[in-house]
C-alpha cells in the first residue's frame, strides 16, 4: 500500500512539496509505519527532510471559513493552512483521536480520543496548544460538536448506562445538562449555525432515524431507515442537512431539504467515502473525504477536486479500467436542413445568453450557430421574442409501470428529450420515439450508459444531478419539481438548468453530444416563453420542442399522445 500526501505552496523559488508516505510492511495489521519524505524542488537541487510517524490510513477533517484544515489522521490531530503549508501536529500520545471540529471562531478544536479504556472529549486551543480533557466518570463520550456561541459543546454519552443520550457542556462553567432521553441511542447531535435547531441520529430496534428538534416544537422524524444514518451536517444558511447513509453497496451522501414538505435526495455516490461529516466552508463550498482524499466541491458543481492537501490510497488492485465510452446512435434522423431563429439562446455551458442567433439544423444535429442572415432557399422558423435552451435529461428515469408507446409524446411535452433507464422495450421505444409519427425522448439503456468506477480509478464521478429515480417521482414531474425547489437549494437559474443538462449528460457519458447547444450536437431543443435565467420556473413554459431535428408544437405532441 502506498499513501500520498501532497502540499502545494511557494517559498521563494520552492514550487512544490511532496510528502511520500511509504508503508514499510503490508503485513503489519491495523497500524502502518509511515515515512514522510518532503521533497523541496528548486531550480537546481533537492533539499531533503524526514519525519517518522506511526498511523492508520483512515482520517477525518474539518475546515474553517477561511479554509484552514484540521485533520484527524486516526491517532493524532493535525492542522494545515488552506494552501497546504504549515502542517502542524497538535496532539501527541493520544490513542485514536478522531472527528476534530473547529469552534465557529476557529480558536479551539474539539475531538474525541481514548484514554484509560474510556472515550473522552478533548479541547485543544489552537493558539496556545493547551489541551484539556472535558470528560468525567463516563465510559464513552463521543461525537462532539460546537454550539455557535463558541462556549458550549454537544456530545453523546452513556454516562447513565441507559444507552447514549445527548448532553451539552458549557466549557466556561463546566456545567452540563442532558438534552435527550429517548428509548434507544441518540447520537451525533449538531446545532444549526443560528443555534435554533438541533439535528441528531436516533437508533432503536435496528432502525435509524434522522431527528430535528426546533425551538418550542416536538421532535420531528425527518427520515427513518433500516440502513445506518450517520454524520449529519448543516448547510450554513440552514436550508438543508447533509448526512451519510450506509447501503449494502457502500456509503452515499444524502440530504434533507428543509422545505415544506421536506425533500430528501441523494447528493453524491460511487465514491469510497470516509464517515466524516461534510464540512462547509460557506453555503456554496464544502469538503468531504473519499477515496482517501480530502475533496472540495461547490454545492452546485458536478465534480469535486482534491484539496491542495490530500491523501490518496493506491489499492494496487491490478484491475484494468474497462470503462470504455459507449457510442451514441442516431436512429431515424430526418433528411434536409432548416433554420431556427431566436432572440435568446442559453447554450447550457457558457454564462448568460447568446443573442440574435440562427441555429442551422441538418438531419438530427446542429450543424452551426451563426449570426442572423438571409438563408435564401432554407426554411427559417422565427421564434420571435422567445428563449431556446437544451432539452432536459433524466439520467435515471422512474418510468410508469405500464409504459406504452404514447407515453413518449407525454414525456417530451415536459421537456425531457433524453432518458436513461432499464426496460425490456428500451430498444424498440428508442427507435420508435426517434421518428415522426410517435415522437418521444431518446431512450438509453442505463446498464450500458451509466458510469462505472473501478477500484483503481482516480476519476471523480460525483455529479450534481437530479434524477426521477432518486426522488421517487415519475420522469418529467420530478424535474419540474426540482425546478420549483431550486431556489431553496440556493441554485442560480443557470446552475439548475445545468443540473438537468450538461451535468446529467456527463453522468451517463453522453457529453458533449447532449445537454448543450453547440456545433455537431443533437438537435434536442426547448422553446420557452419567458426568461429562465431570471426566473427558473419559466423553463417549464414550453410551447415547442425540437427532438432529433424535428419541430413539434406542444399541441401537436398532445394530439400524438392520444393516438
Amino acid at each position: 500500500m502506498t499513501i500520498y500526501i501532497e502540499s502545494f505552496f511557494r517559498i521563494n523559488r520552492i514550487k512544490l512539496i511532496k510528502i511520500l508516505i511509504i508503508s514499510l510492511s503490508i503485513n503489519i495489521k491495523s497500524k502502518y509505519l509511515l515515512l514522510l519524505i518532503p521533497f523541496f524542488f528548486t531550480a537546481n537541487n533537492f533539499v531533503y527532510a524526514q519525519t517518522i510517524i506511526t498511523e492508520k490510513p483512515n482520517f477525518s477533517a474539518d475546515v474553517t471559513k477561511n479554509g484552514r484544515l484540521v485533520i484527524g489522521l486516526k491517532g493524532e490531530i493535525w492542522t494545515s493552512r488552506k494552501d497546504g503549508s504549515e502542517l502542524q501536529q497538535l496532539t501527541k500520545n493520544l490513542y485514536n483521536a478522531n472527528r476534530p471540529r473547529w469552534s465557529p471562531n476557529a480558536k479551539k478544536i474539539v475531538y474525541s480520543a481514548s484514554s484509560d479504556n474510556q472515550e473522552n472529549i478533548y479541547i485543544t486551543n489552537f493558539d496556545t496548544g493547551k489541551t484539556e480533557n472535558l470528560s468525567t466518570n463516563s465510559n464513552a463520550d463521543i461525537h462532539p460538536s460546537w454550539h455557535p456561541d463558541n462556549q458550549r459543546i454537544i456530545f453523546s454519552s452513556n454516562f447513565e448506562s441507559d444507552g447514549f443520550n445527548l448532553w451539552e457542556l458549557n466549557t466556561q462553567t463546566n456545567l452540563r445538562q442532558k438534552l435527550t432521553k429517548l428509548p434507544g441511542d441518540e447520537l451525533e447531535g449538531v446545532w444549526s449555525s443560528d443555534g435554533k435547531d438541533l439535528v441528531f441520529v436516533h437508533y432503536k430496534n435496528n432502525l435509524w432515524s434522522l431527528m430535528l428538534r426546533s425551538q418550542n416544537q416536538p421532535d420531528e422524524i425527518l427520515l427513518k431507515s433500516k440502513y445506518k444514518i450517520a454524520a449529519p451536517s448543516w448547510r450554513p444558511d440552514g436550508s438543508l442537512i447533509t448526512f451519510f447513509k450506509t447501503y449494502p453497496s457502500g456509503l452515499d451522501i444524502e440530504m434533507v431539504i428543509l422545505s415544506k414538505p421536506r425533500v430528501i435526495r441523494k447528493y453524491a455516490s460511487n465514491e469510497k467515502f470516509s464517515l466524516s461529516p461534510v464540512a462547509w466552508v460557506n453555503r456554496e463550498s464544502m469538503i468531504y473525504i473519499a477515496e482517501g482524499k480530502i475533496k472540495k466541491r461547490l454545492f452546485d458543481s458536478w465534480t469535486s477536486t482534491p484539496f491542495k492537501f490530500q491523501s490518496s490510497i493506491d489499492l494496487n488492485t491490478g484491475i484494468p479500467n474497462k470503462n470504455e465510452r459507449p457510442i451514441l446512435e442516431w436512429p431515424n434522423e430526418p433528411k434536409g436542413q432548416f433554420v431556427i431563429r431566436a432572440k435568446r439562446i442559453f447554450d447550457g455551458i457558457n454564462p448568460g445568453y447568446q443573442y440574435n442567433k440562427d441555429i442551422l439544423i441538418s438531419g438530427g444535429r446542429i450543424k452551426s450557430i451563426e449570426e442572423n442572415k438571409d438563408w435564401q432557399e432554407l426554411i427559417v422558423i422565427d421564434m420571435g421574442d422567445h428563449t431556446i435552451i437544451p432539452g432536459f435529461i433524466d439520467a435515471d428515469a422512474l418510468l410508469p409501470n405500464n409504459l406504452s408507446e404514447t407515453d413518449g409524446p407525454k414525456i417530451l411535452m415536459m421537456g425531457i428529450t433524453t432518458i436513461a433507464s432499464k426496460h425490456p422495450k428500451q430498444k424498440f421505444l428508442n427507435l420508435l420515439w426517434a421518428g415522426k409519427k410517435i415522437p418521444g425522448p431518446r431512450f438509453l439503456n442505463l446498464e450500458k450508459w451509466q458510469k462505472r468506477q473501478t477500484l483503481e480509478s482516480k476519476v471523480d464521478f460525483t455529479l450534481s444531478v437530479i434524477t426521477s429515480k432518486e426522488t421517487g417521482i415519475q420522469t418529467g414531474e420530478a424535474l419540474s419539481n426540482q425546478i420549483k425547489i431550486s431556489q431553496i437549494l440556493g441554485l442560480t437559474p443557470e446552475q439548475a438548468l445545468r443540473e438537468m443538462g450538461i451535468n446529467a449528460a456527463a453522468a451517463i457519458q453522453t457529453d458533449p453530444y447532449l445537454g448543450r447547444i453547440a456545433n455537431g450536437v443533437a438537435a434536442d431543443l426547448l422553446f420557452i416563453e419567458g426568461d429562465p435565467l431570471t426566473n427558473t420556473e419559466d423553463a417549464m413554459n414550453i410551447f415547442a420542442i425540437v427532438r432529433n431535428g424535428r419541430f413539434y408544437s406542444i399541441s401537436g405532441l398532445n394530439e400524438r399522445s392520444n393516438f
